[in-house]
């Protein structure tokens, strides 16, 4: 943390996040002369206002607020925005290396001309060299990959068993719940089935909804079939996707998928959309995977599936309660996988997004921004 006055008319640039320490652009000449730069660890909002205080002759001009962003200290909020010691006399904007913006407010951002941009990399902005197009969207892509991989064939606890028992014939007896030879498609009450030629239905097709589905139809031979409020025409027409309108309507269609996957926004309208209700329409054995937000899903109601077997297999990289995961969840190995909000979790996620925080950050304060900005401007 770097903590001292300002001995430079230099504008500065708040870090509450690490960058990527090798950066082109944080290690560039032009970036070096331009800026002095500020780190800070955040700990409470009490103590990250007071820092501020103690810095208030700093002309912080950007803040680059990474993946956490300001989560810790309960959001970035108006009483935070407002606060005498925040510096929006100078503050020009703050930067996301994140897609999501949860506990950001939007409307005092807007009223005190502080803009914030998050990660895209679905348009080419012309931000950086050699920019990875939907880098984001496929690598989130290949952990639903793996999560339905685990819900048809249950690799991971084939893996435990056979660490367990270090004897091939022993595990797979094991999971059967049976002695003699086991084939290994046996999971006492359950089978491990081929994902080929099985329906999925993906709720959301949006960028990340749209990788997952060109990683399940040809990766693994699935029948992909979409859903949201209303049909994307942006969609090649080579492509055989089925789409459904997300609205009542949806219920009576549940019935014929072997597997769901939640790529949606966490919103007012998709809190608890996977609730009793929508469970009671789906195919008995069903695999559901969220890759959204955790409270897209009634985890009561999730819990009680996987009970009853109307759920198989529940996958997740996104908690009700997060950073906190269910214990009930945790506990059921045998019918749950669960990463740790780790989707997109790639050196090259990482690297890019930094660049292109950074390179944003250079052109927002002198003044360059993009004709196209729009597509990561959120404010």
């Amino acid at each position: 943390m770097c903590d001292s006055p300002a001995t430079t008319g230099k504008p500065t640039i708040l870090f509450i996040a690490d960058p990527c320490e090798t950066s082109a652009t944080l290690n560039s000449k032009a970036f070096k002369e331009k800026f002095r730069i500020l780190r800070y660890q955040l700990d409470t909002k009490e103590a990250f206002l007071n820092f501020l205080e103690r810095h208030e002759q700093d002309k912080i001009c950007a803040i680059y607020a990474g993946f956490p962003a300001f989560k810790k200290i309960g959001g970035m909020t108006r009483s935070i925005i407002e606060h005498k010691s925040f510096p929006r006399k100078n503050l020009k904007c703050i930067v996301l290396c994140s897609r999501g913006y949860d506990g950001w407010d939007l409307d005092t951002l807007r009223k005190h001309e502080i803009r914030l941009y998050n990660y895209q990399d679905d348009e080419n902005e012309k931000l950086i060299d050699d920019l990875k197009l939907h880098q984001v969207g496929n690598d989130v892509a290949d952990c639903a990959l793996w999560h339905i991989l685990e819900g048809f064939r249950k690799f991971s606890y084939y893996q435990k068993l056979s660490r367990e028992t270090g004897n091939t014939l022993t595990a797979r007896a094991k999971a059967a719940e049976k002695s003699g030879f086991a084939f290994g498609h046996e999971l006492g009450n359950m089978f491990a089935e081929s994902p080929r030629g099985k329906k999925c239905l993906i709720l959301g097709l949006g960028s990340i909804g749209k990788q997952v589905a060109y990683k399940l139809q040809y990766g693994l031979g699935m029948e992909i079939h979409y859903c949201k409020r209303s049909e994307d025409c942006t969609m090649s027409q080579n492509e055989s996707w089925k789409f459904h309108l997300l609205d009542e309507t949806i219920y009576a269609k549940l019935y014929q998928f072997h597997a769901i996957v939640v790529t949606l926004p966490g919103t007012p309208q998709t809190e608890h959309l996977i609730n009793r209700k929508f469970l009671e329409h789906c195919n008995p054995g069903l695999i559901l995977v969220n890759l959204g937000r955790g409270k897209i899903l009634d985890l009561r109601a999730v819990s009680d599936a996987l009970v009853t077997g109307r759920i198989n297999h529940l996958g997740l990289d996104v908690f009700n309660k997060e950073p906190e995961i269910d214990e009930k969840i945790r506990s059921s190995d045998r019918l749950t996988s669960i990463t740790p909000h780790l989707g997109s979790a790639t050196k090259d996620v990482f690297e890019q997004s930094c660049e292109l925080a950074l390179t944003r950050i250079l052109r927002v304060v002198s003044g360059e921004a993009a004709s196209d900005e729009h597509f990561s401007r959120v404010v």
